[in-house]
C-alpha cells in the first residue's frame, strides 16, 4: 500500500485541550463551522485565539465564520508517526484560507501523490474523540464525508 487514499485519524489520537480563548473555535467546530478571529479596529488576524489584538491592543477580538475554502501552500507525508495512535500515512498541510489566514491541518480524500502546490481545498470536520471535532482539508470538488456521518 504505497499510495493509499488519505483519511481522517481514528479516535484515540492526542487531543487539544480547549482553553478560555479557544473555546469558541472548538464549539463552532462541533457544528461544522471553521472560525477565526479578526480585530474590528485594525483588521489584524491573530495567529492564535486571544483577548487583545497584538497589533493595536484593541480589547475585543471578533469571531467570524470562514468559507473553509483555500489553497494548498505546503505539505509533507508522514510514514513514521510521532505517536502510535496515528494511522499512517497522513499528510499535514498548510492551507492558505480565503480570508487571509493560515490553517495547519491534514489532507484527506486524495492520495499523497495527488497533492500539489496551489490545489483548491475545502475544510470539513470529523470527530476525534470526546467533544473534539478536527478540521481536515479535502480537495475541492471531491466527494465529502463531512461531519464523519
Amino acid at each position: 500500500m504505497t499510495n493509499p487514499v488519505l483519511g481522517p485519524q481514528p479516535a484515540g489520537i492526542p487531543l487539544p485541550h480547549p482553553g478560555r480563548f479557544s473555546a469558541p473555535y472548538w464549539e463552532a467546530a462541533k457544528e461544522g463551522r471553521l472560525t477565526y478571529q479578526r480585530c474590528p479596529k485594525c483588521g489584524n488576524l491573530p495567529r492564535k485565539p486571544g483577548k487583545l489584538c497584538g497589533s493595536c491592543l484593541e480589547g475585543e477580538l471578533e469571531w467570524h465564520d470562514s468559507t473553509g475554502r483555500g489553497r494548498l501552500y505546503s505539505w509533507t507525508v508522514v510514514w513514521r508517526p510521532q505517536h502510535p495512535a496515528f494511522t499512517v500515512p497522513y499528510a499535514p498541510v498548510v492551507m492558505a484560507v480565503e480570508e487571509g489566514w493560515w490553517l495547519m491541518t491534514s489532507a484527506i480524500g486524495c492520495r499523497p501523490s495527488d497533492l500539489e502546490d496551489g490545489m483548491e481545498l475545502q475544510v470539513e470536520f470529523h470527530p476525534a474523540g470526546g467533544d473534539i471535532w478536527l478540521p481536515y482539508a479535502r480537495p475541492a470538488g471531491s466527494p465529502s464525508e463531512s461531519r464523519g456521518e
